[in-house]
C-alpha cells in the first residue's frame, strides 16, 4: 500500500475525497427523489461511473486523469439534476406553490454545488508527484 501512495501529490487525496462525496451524492439524490417525477437517473449514473473509472485511474500510471474524469462525471450529472428539477424551480419561482423550496431540493443543490466546487478546485491540483 506504501508504495502505491509514495508518488501521489494532495490532488489525489482530494480525487479521493470527490470520488467518495460524489457517491454519497449519488446515494442521498436517489434516496430523496427515487419514484418521484423529478428524478434522473442518468445523474446517479453519471455520478458512479465516474466515481469507478476514477478510482480505477489513481492507481494506475494515468492518476492525472482522474480528477478530470470525476469533475466531467459530476458536471454531466449536475446538468441531468438540472434538467430533472426545473419544472419544480419554475413552479416554486412563479408562486403555484407558495410554500418555497423544501428541504429535499436544498440538501441536493448544496451537495452538487459543493462536488462542483470541489472538483473545479481539484482539477488545478497535482495528482503525482513530479520526479526531482
Amino acid at each position: 500500500m506504501k508504495k502505491l501512495l509514495e508518488n501521489k501529490s494532495h490532488g489525489f487525496y482530494v480525487t479521493f475525497v470527490s470520488v467518495v462525496a460524489s457517491i454519497v451524492c449519488a446515494a442521498v439524490y436517489a434516496s430523496m427523489y427515487s419514484g418521484s417525477r423529478y428524478m434522473e437517473w442518468p445523474a446517479v449514473v453519471a455520478m458512479l461511473v465516474g466515481a469507478a473509472v476514477s478510482l480505477v485511474l489513481m492507481f494506475t500510471k494515468k492518476a492525472g486523469w482522474a480528477n478530470a474524469v470525476i469533475a466531467v462525471a459530476d458536471f454531466v450529472a449536475f446538468l441531468y439534476y438540472v434538467y430533472g428539477i426545473y419544472f419544480y424551480v419554475s413552479v416554486v419561482m412563479v408562486g403555484i406553490q407558495a410554500t418555497g423550496f423544501n428541504s429535499q431540493f436544498r440538501v441536493c443543490t448544496a451537495m452538487f454545488a459543493v462536488l462542483q466546487v470541489l472538483n473545479l478546485v481539484n482539477v488545478f491540483l497535482k495528482q503525482v508527484k513530479e520526479e526531482a
